[in-house]
């Protein structure tokens, strides 16, 4: 996978061989022509030969070109999801592959659980919990008292964005830079283009293990792929103390400085204590995906998503799943 690499563009996994895939990142695409060996995509500032049997999600920020039907059709058939967002628009647009039911039919567990309030309040509050767990500033311990004791997903919600507004004051503070989380700024643009990144990660792992991207728990509408926003909630940290790490940089950098840092904390080795397993940073976006998968078909009582921490003993907890990479502890 070494030689699958360009300076100017973005993957993910790059440490991965064999027959690992990369989700690749690309910036301004202004043109692209089929050629052997694969598709060459022309971006602003220089080209790529893409195999696109190497690709597991490719993401365009920026695009300015057009798209070939043939091109689409190929995405179709390997089944690699296509995402396209430019700045001025406040969603990114997705093409997707067809979902397709499995087995174990995941996908009807999905929408039956969704369906289901004190279900779906139990999905919001685990989210929202490992969110605020996660962050680098203490949260008050009433707070994760009072979002266990909601019942209703709008209650987790009204929760949710009391806690954000006190969360982004003291992080904007801590960068000592007086801002907001939805100003347009380079912090926010930078905080947004690595929310996107991780993005295209889990709608990855959402389609390759046959659920639904649009029908979320904690962010009800299905016009969009709420479920990934979802499922990113826990992981926000590494987008948030990326972008805390590159701040420092110029501004015209700051986005590409913040999603170097993204790509470098999804290389760290981490210990997460549901596992007492240790496994790369970015393997914890797949294992959130299989801990859902494993709650919605009835492998674990528990929904437990792989949240890392400090190293402990002990015997490891029945979670119903594994997640990918793990490393035996002796």
């Amino acid at each position: 996978m070494n030689e699958f690499q360009h300076p100017d563009s973005i993957w993910t996994w790059k440490s991965s061989v064999g027959k690992a895939k990369a989700a690749l990142w690309i910036p301004y695409l202004q043109k692209l022509e089929k050629v052997k060996g694969g598709w060459k995509v022309i971006y602003n500032g220089g080209d790529v030969v893409v195999d696109l049997k190497q690709v597991d999600c490719i993401m365009m920020y920026g695009a300015t070109g057009d798209l070939p039907l043939s091109f689409l059709d190929e995405l179709g058939s390997k089944r690699v999801p296509l995402l396209i967002h430019r700045r001025n628009l406040p969603e990114a647009f997705v093409f997707t592959p067809g979902i397709k039911r499995d087995d174990a039919d995941v996908l009807t567990a999905q929408i039956n659980a969704r369906q289901k309030a004190t279900k779906a309040a139990y999905v919001s509050r685990t989210l929202i919990r490992d969110r605020f767990k996660g962050i680098r500033f203490p949260v008050a311990a009433t707070f994760f008292k009072h979002l266990a004791q909601t019942r209703s997903v709008t209650d987790v919600r009204s929760m949710e964005a009391h806690q954000s507004r006190n969360y982004w004051l003291r992080y904007f503070e801590d960068l000592g830079v007086d801002d907001s989380r939805r100003s347009d700024s380079p912090i926010a643009a930078a905080l947004d283009a690595g929310s996107f990144f991780i993005y295209g990660i889990l709608l990855r792992w959402v389609l390759v293990h046959k659920m639904s991207p649009i029908h979320g728990f904690l962010h009800i509408t299905s016009g969009y792929p709420s479920l990934v926003y979802d499922l990113m909630e826990p992981y926000r940290y590494i987008i948030e103390d990326a972008v805390a790490l590159a701040h420092k940089a110029e501004p015209k950098d700051l986005t590409a400085a913040s999603l170097e840092a993204i790509k470098e904390s999804l290389e760290e080795e981490v210990f997460v204590p549901s596992h007492r397993t240790m496994v790369r940073r970015k393997n914890l976006l797949h294992g959130a995906v299989l801990s859902l998968r494993a709650w919605l078909l009835g492998d674990t009582q528990r929904l437990v998503f792989p949240i890392e921490g400090q190293r402990i003993g002990g015997r490891k907890p029945k979670v119903g799943y594994l997640i990918p990479g793990s490393k035996r502890l002796h």
